[in-house]
């Protein structure tokens, strides 16, 4: 999935000829009321646990994925009853690699699962509450938002981070895997539906990222009434677009404690939009004079709408465009006055620099080595340069080898290969562990 801008990118690679597509085959339709009930916290030993919840980025519909905090991932199908298999990647369905079976009470409640791989002996988790979930509700300017709360089951003040979205139409966990072990460690975790979302008001669709942060400085306003969380250790942490909406959130909101980037551009949408898709077509093969003409494109197109100038040299390479693909993708409009180029000008036309330069707040940003949608190298530099010109004192900007976008352990990064990955790199949670345990107090012993 597309997890920048919205499906700009995705919408280019649909229309080009199928034989160019390398996509893994997209899961059936899962019945979420039945699955829910498996999701939660289940216990392998005294410091090892997994955690099962519903998340619709490999398929595009919510199914049943397991997140261990050894970084593998995989994605569990119902075969019947309480029994499921998973295959040999994070979304790999065409194989079976285990065999899990889920085991109940006399009330017919879940209390542990088995796990069974590869004719291996098996391995029993027991479900245990370790955590502590509130379903919370908070407003601004006629939007209501709602999410969960989950919090460490001890009682004190907890630190807390609020999780903030990538593209799409994300709901309050959306990004929980990226941050749920840091509960353990006595970090309260907010997520929240974006606008449209499950309970939440509004249209993400029309959004602008001043829109979207203000959402998330009025999560944090919500948090700083709650008396059970340390309202000077509220941080945010978010994924992919998130890189654009958290600085804007911190400006406005000078108490947020920190920050910390999960993939996030430090380059303008347009020219990340730009990146992802010459990449993306050069892993899907296609010729190179093709991808160059749809990159010269896509330049005139952001060109015209941040200007207003070259049109007639936009409409002759999209009609070069239209006879080489046989039509043009929605996403290069026809005409000036198509209602497009104001969603183009909103989210595309965005120079992130000069909010950079006014963070004053810690920011860990970290970058994956073969990300194929935020070029590392290229947006680490971008961070740099911006946080220095703004004399921030505390910042740290990490490139871990191996990981995609998703901070999954890759081979070469691409969309094609993200079914058959099977855990995040071991270096992310050690990461933000490590970093996070210099700034929070206090942090327990999580690992």
């Amino acid at each position: 999935m597309w997890r920048l801008v919205g499906a700009g990118v995705a919408t280019v690679l649909a229309a080009l000829p199928t034989a160019l597509s390398g996509q893994a085959p997209v899961a059936p339709a899962a019945n979420e009321g039945a699955l829910r009930e498996y999701a939660g916290v289940y216990q392998w030993a005294q410091d090892h646990f997994v955690y099962l919840q519903l998340w619709s980025e490999f398929a595009g519909t919510n199914h049943l994925v397991a997140f261990d905090e050894s970084g593998e991932v995989r994605t569990l199908y119902r075969t019947h009853d309480d029994r499921f298999y998973a295959g040999p990647g994070a979304a790999a369905q065409d194989a079976i690699e285990s065999r899990i079976t889920f085991r109940r009470d006399s009330t017919g409640a879940i209390t542990s699962l088995t796990w069974v791989r590869d004719g291996a002996a098996p391995s029993t988790a027991q479900r245990v509450e370790i955590e502590q979930r509130e379903d919370v509700r908070f407003a601004h300017d006629g939007i209501q938002l709602a999410g969960t709360l989950i919090s460490p089951r001890t009682q004190r003040k907890h630190p807390a981070i609020i999780l903030v979205h990538a593209s799409g139409a994300e709901d309050r966990e959306y990004v929980l895997p990226f941050a749920r072990f840091l509960i353990r460690c006595g970090i309260a975790v907010l997520g929240y539906d974006k606008r449209g979302v499950g309970g939440s008001t509004g249209d993400w669709r029309t959004a602008s990222y001043d829109d979207l942060a203000a959402d998330v400085v009025a999560a944090f306003a919500y948090l700083k009434t709650r008396n059970d969380i340390d309202s000077a250790q509220i941080g945010l942490l978010g994924w992919s677009q998130a890189g654009w909406i958290m600085p804007l959130a911190a400006v406005r909101a000078k108490k947020i404690a920190f920050l910390i980037s999960v993939s996030g551009a430090g380059v303008s949408p347009s020219e990340t939009t730009i990146d992802e898709a010459q990449n993306e077509m050069a892993a899907r093969g296609m010729r190179t004079e093709t991808v160059q003409r749809i990159v010269d494109l896509m330049k005139l197109q952001y060109q015209y709408a941040r200007t207003g100038q070259g049109w007639d040299e936009y409409a002759a390479a999209r009609e070069r465009l239209v006879a080489r693909l046989g039509r043009a993708p929605e996403t290069f409009p026809a005409t000036p006055d198509d209602p497009y180029w104001g969603m183009v000008r909103r989210l595309y036309i965005y120079d992130p620099a000069l909010t950079m330069r006014r963070l004053e707040l810690p920011v860990l940003a970290i970058f994956g080595e073969l990300d194929d949608n935020i070029v590392a190298e290229k947006n680490r530099a971008a961070w740099d340069s911006g946080l220095r010109a703004g004399d921030n004192r505390d910042y740290t900007l990490r490139i871990l080898s191996h990981a995609n976008h998703m901070q999954l352990e890759a081979k070469v990064g691409s969309n094609a290969e993200m079914a058959s990955l099977q855990r995040f790199v071991p270096a992310y949670f050690t990461t933000v562990r490590d970093w996070l345990a210099l700034r929070v107090h206090p942090f327990g012993p999580c690992r």
